[in-house]
């Protein structure tokens, strides 16, 4: 496993990609015009997509704070954090709020550190309907302009950070070099298909995937060296009907692709409870302590899917319906619900 989760932080990516591929795909022809009506639905999926949950965690995180500020003022117990200082300070809640913590406005993450993929992508949303009105990606001489640029850009962050884990600083140029490599993919799938198809597409799916796990376990590896990799895995992705597809169709992977935003947010909450659990109660979490990396690391997996499967059913799902039943224009809900469930995994 300790080959494993370094690179871990490079899977936001991936999903930067698959974020581009699959707007293009469900907004493409909706957001060309721009037509306000259009784009205020756009807006409003988008941010019953990611909000609700978001807020819910945030203020979880800041009520477990207020917990561990009691416990501060009552209980002699060394905790392993400050309370209310550094990275939960109070002064960055307005921007975890307003989803814009990854804006280059902080120096350092802040209460719910992975968000910060959340506040750069929400930045792509904004972006996507001018995108996609200027029709840079449906020429192809400005889309290859545009993909070099992009290119450049992920390039200059590996060469001037010597890493490609830039998040609260750099984390929307990131999000945005690669979301638009996305949206490009999904404008030319048809003739990246059919280069793709001159291999088979099983031996194409096997590679990529073998490929990413040799990165990772690379220890030289950059970050900019997967990108043509999720680039591929996306394209190979769309041939179906091979074995490694239906594999990854199996209903309780399609189930955690679904619960995925859930555990991606809730991770660090449940991280934090333990860490609070072991300031309390060292004796009681010591056997825990004592289990090998990989199966102790497994009981958290365990433990955060089970907790996500709950908030994704009740706090996810019905906050989204309510913002899209609430604020959605109706006479659009048709034209741009149908395809929604593609996007499910988009975080």
């Amino acid at each position: 496993m300790k080959w494993f989760l370094p690179g871990i932080q490079l899977w936001p990516d991936y999903f930067f990609v698959l974020s581009g591929f699959i707007l293009t795909h469900v907004y493409g022809q909706s957001l060309q015009k721009t037509r306000p009506g259009d784009v205020y639905n756009y807006l409003v999926h988008r941010i019953a997509r990611v909000y609700p949950l978001h807020v819910f965690v945030l203020g979880l995180l800041v009520v477990f704070e207020c917990g561990r500020w009691l416990i501060a003022q009552h209980m002699a117990v060394e905790l392993h954090h400050p309370v209310f200082s550094g990275s939960t300070s109070l002064k960055y809640i307005p921007s975890n709020l307003l989803l814009i913590q990854a804006w280059d406005i902080h120096n350092t993450n802040s209460w719910n550190d992975p968000a910060w993929s959340v506040s750069a992508e929400f930045a792509c949303y904004l972006i996507f309907p001018w995108i996609i009105s200027s029709g840079v990606t449906r020429s192809l001489r400005s889309a290859a302009i545009l993909v070099l640029l992009c290119a450049g850009g992920l390039l200059w962050i590996q060469l001037t950070r010597h890493t490609f884990d830039v998040t609260y600083d750099l984390g929307v140029p990131r999000a945005f070099f690669s979301f638009s490599i996305g949206c490009v993919l999904r404008q030319y799938l048809p003739q990246l298909r059919d280069l793709v198809s001159r291999v088979p597409p099983t031996l194409v799916q096997l590679a990529t995937l073998g490929a990413i796990v040799f990165l990772f376990a690379w220890k030289g590896a950059k970050g900019i060296y997967f990108i043509p990799l999720w680039v591929l895995l996306i394209v190979s992705l769309t041939f179906e009907h091979t074995r490694v597809a239906r594999a990854l169709s199996w209903g309780p992977l399609v189930k955690l692709g679904d619960i995925s935003y859930s555990i991606y947010l809730i991770h660090l909450l449940i991280l934090w409870i333990f860490l609070l659990l072991r300031d309390l109660f060292p004796d009681f979490v010591a056997p825990f302590l004592a289990l090998p990396p990989a199966l102790a690391i497994a009981f958290f997996l365990v433990v955060t899917t089970v907790v996500s499967w709950f908030t994704y059913e009740y706090v996810e799902n019905p906050g989204r319906r309510f913002i899209r039943n609430r604020f959605g224009r109706k006479r659009k809900a048709v034209a741009v619900n149908a395809p929604e469930s593609q996007a499910s995994q988009v975080s």
